[in-house]
């Protein structure tokens, strides 16, 4: 099988999401602890801040403007399962206290990539 046929099949059998997590300053580490307990070792987080008006704001329920979002890279049958989790975890049914999204990622260049986000090592290249 060339590299060409082993990057084409990896790509083409299992798809990647990109969960988005914004939640409040100081919560970024409860959604990389949730994440963890189901072998999600790939999170990055990042400062934010908010730059909507108060009112859009309101409407949204994320209220202060200082924020923590953390990117998941996780496996496309997971992502369902896992914003659920979070959502429980953090009370997103709460107004304020977060939202999360995925986002699919079209594709990944290199099949040690592709492994090292989805942390399936698995299996030998």
């Amino acid at each position: 099988m060339s590299e060409y046929e082993k990057i084409s099949s990896v790509s083409s059998s299992e798809r990647l999401d990109i969960i988005f997590t914004i939640v409040s300053k100081g919560k970024g580490e409860t959604v990389v602890d949730t994440l963890r307990d189901e072998d999600i070792l790939v999170n990055v987080t990042c400062s934010g801040r908010g730059t909507a008006t108060s009112s859009i704001l309101e409407m949204l329920g994320l209220g202060a403007t200082e924020k923590e979002v953390v990117l998941s890279f996780v496996k496309n049958e997971k992502s369902g399962y896992l914003l659920k989790k979070i959502s429980k975890k953090l009370d997103f049914a709460t107004p304020g206290h977060g939202i999360a999204f995925t986002v699919p990622l079209q594709s990944v260049a290199g099949i040690m990539a592709f492994k090292f986000l989805t942390t399936d090592y698995s299996e030998e290249v």
